[in-house]
């Protein structure tokens, strides 16, 4: 007779639920901005609302890639697409995407999240 064990999985720590959230909140936060500005509802000098559409496309984008990483256990690419975030928040001058990209970076190096990472490898 075989023996069966099953494999513990690992939950997703806090430190990943904030990241997912916070980008998540990016996305809504990018298309208010853009609805707000483009209806004359928001005057913000200097602000294009072709560049905050544009942005919240590719954070869209960007957090599909982060979930599809996640599963897939692959820290280097998560880390690469927070990275690539910071980048494409340039040309929107999108300041809470500069900060929550930091900060996102910043939690990956957290012990519970490559454990995480760790273990969605190893199945």
């Amino acid at each position: 007779m075989e023996t069966v064990t099953l494999q513990n999985q690992v939950k997703k720590p806090i430190a990943l639920r904030i990241i997912m959230v916070s980008f998540l909140l990016k996305v809504f936060i990018a298309f208010g901005l853009y609805y707000a500005i483009s209806n004359g509802k928001l005057d913000i000098p200097n602000a294009k609302p072709d560049y905050i559409l544009y942005t919240a496309g590719l954070y869209i984008i960007n957090l599909i890639g982060m979930i599809v990483s996640a599963l897939n256990g692959k820290l280097q690419l998560f880390r690469a697409i927070i990275i690539f975030d910071f980048i494409i928040s340039i040309p929107a001058k999108a300041v809470i995407g500069f900060v929550m990209a930091v900060y996102s970076f910043g939690l990956t190096f957290h012990p519970k999240v490559k454990e995480f990472f760790e273990s969605k490898r190893s199945i």
